[in-house]
């Protein structure tokens, strides 16, 4: 099997050789439109892959919480934040839930650091950042590289203190390190960690400065103890807040298992919250899973594989188009290729060769040109998307809001996974099938006679 295997390689070779035009505008070919589909694939596996520090995307729950007043299903939600309150007494009591965590996104905070250095000197005005304000199970579900120190603990970020986890790139460009102490907007906080920088392109974890959220004079209000609001009554106190919750859902565990568990919690608050009331409060929950929260062409709460296929379509028929429209052309440079090589398969055909082995041989010969142009073109598309990563129309694909995030660099992984290499020789397959079956077959198809006649 092995050296029919060889044979066949060395063959193929040889054709390539002895035709090497063919051969270079067949890869080219092959590799703009390998290329062209594969941007889209990539930028598919950055929003949906465990790429770290988002390496429990699978597992990652995304919860949004509404309050809806009165007896009607359709009146207007008015809230949709959650407080740490809500959050300790009901999700971390689940027993499917390994993590959750409350976030105040980056795109919310935006504020001015300076170190010590720069407190020394006087700066006028202090470098802007984003900051997402957390607590400490975000770094339970987000895996982010630790350089130095550690992340803040559930003691640091339950009471409030003033410590934060900065990137080594907000570290060197103030000049701090772990234990020293930075401001931000006025405010002294100590530096308990380093980490590596995160790229705009995983957008959930991504800040200069992670700090908790329950820190005073930050202007946070995770629990709507908000000054400037008018009055307060029980669900602004207890339920309602400023967080965005993320759960990260114990291995072997679903969505389904999810919202099986939280249905007699859901039940039983909303009946808390209206005997506090003393009016129809019901709390409805939406949790969506990773894909959902990114992937939504189709609003649909089901969220099934078929849904998922379904959401999936319009991405997959563009890519359809970028590999369909390429192949009728390479599909005329293969029917040139064969009428030029009729008289040889002519011969073969009169000393006994089946059109079916003829027919394979093409396809595997030309499947050896289509693997070249894909790999080619997997380079290119990779080329493409890092030379754009810091384009804004880009950018905003991927940061919902403008961010003040320091890098936008990329990982080996959001162009490399098993299952981007999966695509890509699909890819390769069905360009190969497209041009080259149809023009093989029309041609093994004509007379011997016909053929043996064929001028060369």
């Amino acid at each position: 099997m092995i050296s029919k295997f060889l044979l066949f390689l060395r063959h193929a070779v040889a054709l390539i050789r002895e035709d090497k035009l063919f051969s270079a505008i067949y890869v080219a070919g092959t590799a703009v439109a390998i290329a062209s589909a594969m941007v889209i694939a990539i930028v598919f596996n950055m929003m949906l892959s465990d790429i770290p520090p988002e390496s429990n995307r699978s597992r990652t729950l995304y919860v949004y919480n509404r309050f809806i007043p009165g007896e009607k299903s359709d009146d207007i939600p008015y809230h949709q934040g959650l407080s740490s309150v809500a959050l300790d007494s009901c999700y971390r009591r689940m027993k499917c839930v390994e993590a959750a965590t409350g976030i105040i996104p980056a795109y919310q905070n935006n504020f001015a650091i300076e170190g010590e250095e720069q407190q020394r000197q006087g700066q006028y005005e202090a470098p802007r950042v984003s900051a997402i304000a957390t607590d400490h199970d975000f770094f339970r579900i987000y895996d982010l590289d630790f350089i130095d120190g550690r992340p803040f603990s559930k003691k640091e970020s339950d009471g409030g203190e003033y410590v934060c986890v900065i990137t080594d790139k907000v570290a060197a460009r103030t000049g701090t390190s772990t234990g020293a102490t930075v401001r931000v907007n006025s405010q002294p906080f100590r530096v308990v960690g380093v980490v590596k920088a995160v790229s705009a392109f995983l957008e959930e974890a991504t800040a200069d400065i992670y700090v908790p959220y329950m820190v005073e004079g930050m202007d946070l209000y995770p629990n709507n103890r908000n000054p400037l609001r008018n009055g307060d009554n029980y669900v602004d106190v207890i339920y309602e807040g400023n967080l965005s919750v993320r759960i990260l859902l114990r291995e072997g565990f679903t969505l389904k298992d999810f919202n099986a568990e939280l249905e007699p919690l859901r039940q039983q608050y909303s009946a808390v919250i209206s005997s506090q009331l003393g009016e129809k409060m019901e709390w409805t929950v939406d949790a969506r899973t990773h894909f959902f929260h990114k992937i939504h062409f189709f609003r649909d709460n089901d969220q099934g594989l078929v849904n998922q296929a379904k959401n999936l379509m319009p991405p997959a028929i563009l890519m359809l188009l970028f590999l369909f429209l390429p192949a009728i052309n390479l599909s005329g440079l293969v029917s040139n290729r064969m009428e030029a090589r009729c008289a040889e398969m002519g011969i073969r055909k009169a000393f006994g060769a089946k059109r079916r082995t003829l027919l394979g041989e093409v396809v595997n010969e030309n499947l050896v040109l289509t693997l070249l142009g894909g790999i080619v073109g997997w380079i290119l598309s990779a080329l493409f998307v890092a030379a754009i990563s810091d384009n804004k129309v880009f950018l905003e694909m991927f940061v919902s809001r403008d961010q003040n995030v320091v890098d936008t660099g990329m990982q080996f992984q959001m162009f490399f996974t098993p299952t981007l290499f999966l695509i890509v020789f699909l890819c390769c397959v069905l360009l190969n099938l497209m041009a080259a079956l149809i023009p093989s077959w029309h041609s093994l198809h004509k007379p011997i006679v016909e053929s043996l006649n064929q001028k060369r």
